[in-house]
């Protein structure tokens, strides 16, 4: 990736940068004019804002400020979250985009990786490993995305090419760059706790102590807020976000799975080929 392309890729993420907690209504004001980025922002974005949208959409909700909660020990969950987003552009053109990926939590850690349908493993198949390396490039979008969380609170982001067996190292000053909005309440639970905590719940819906899933609705401004919170796995399992106006529409919806036999995925990564984030801008 030479600089021309890291300047894409920021300019590609501009809206899932995250929220200065200590800002209070002017971190609202910044995520409302995020969300309108977003919003307008060309196709060549939308896989790698959706993603986060749910979470950035819903920080919006409880403006002023909403603080990442403290870490507490989370259930294992082994998923595959599906996303699909609808939008109707003033020029009458309607866009519509879907994917999935699969969900590993376990402990302090948190990996995420494309499921690539059988046309696009084909494609990835056609460059050898050599005329790759040539290239000096990284895919960061189908690469997986493996986010951990130290004892301290600081937050360490690793991509991996587990086909090219290589673990790419991403400083907190290039999060942005690489779509990543820095918590990691929202990379293992797809919407914030606190902001879920937040949201009232469904007219007539019981709270409910330790165990089963509850709807969390909210309305701001021009959009509507649907959240179906596990309160036993502490993790969305739908999020619903569209704007009052029918023209934006996104849906993530997470299907628990049964653990793999094969152990964490990131386990045999510490063998892999290192490298930094830096090594792929000239």
């Amino acid at each position: 990736m030479n600089r021309g392309c890291g300047n894409r890729a920021r300019g590609r993420t501009r809206g899932r940068e995250s929220l200065d907690d200590g800002l209070g209504n002017v971190a609202c004001l910044v995520a409302r004019a995020k969300l309108r980025e977003a919003t307008e922002m060309p196709r060549a974005d939308s896989h790698s804002k959706v993603r986060a949208a749910a979470a950035a959409v819903l920080l919006v909700v409880l403006c002023p400020g909403v603080r990442a909660a403290p870490a507490v020990a989370l259930p294992d969950v082994d998923a595959i979250v599906s996303y699909q987003t609808r939008q109707v552009l003033a020029s009458g053109v309607e866009r519509q985009e879907r994917w999935q990926e699969r969900l590993v939590r376990r402990g302090d850690r948190v990996w995420t990786e494309r499921v690539l349908p059988r046309a696009a493993r084909a494609a990835h198949g056609h460059e050898s490993p050599a005329e790759h390396a040539a290239h000096k490039h990284f895919d960061f979008e189908s690469a997986a995305r493996l986010v951990s969380q130290g004892a301290g609170g600081a937050v360490e982001l690793q991509y991996v090419d587990t086909r090219r067996r290589v673990v790419v190292n991403v400083p907190k000053a290039e999060f942005g760059a690489v779509g990543f909005d820095g918590r990691w309440d929202a990379a293992a639970s797809i919407v914030p706790p606190a902001v879920v905590a937040g949201m009232p719940l469904l007219r007539g819906t019981p709270r409910v102590a330790g165990s089963g899933n509850v709807w969390h609705v909210e309305k701001d401004g021009e959009w509507s807020h649907r959240v179906l919170w596990s309160v036993d796995r502490r993790i969305a399992l739908r999020v619903e976000s569209a704007r009052l106006d029918g023209s934006v529409r996104r849906v993530v919806t997470v299907e628990p799975a049964k653990p793999g036999s094969a152990g964490a995925p990131w386990a045999d990564t510490a063998a892999y080929a290192q490298k930094e984030y830096d090594d792929f801008m000239d």
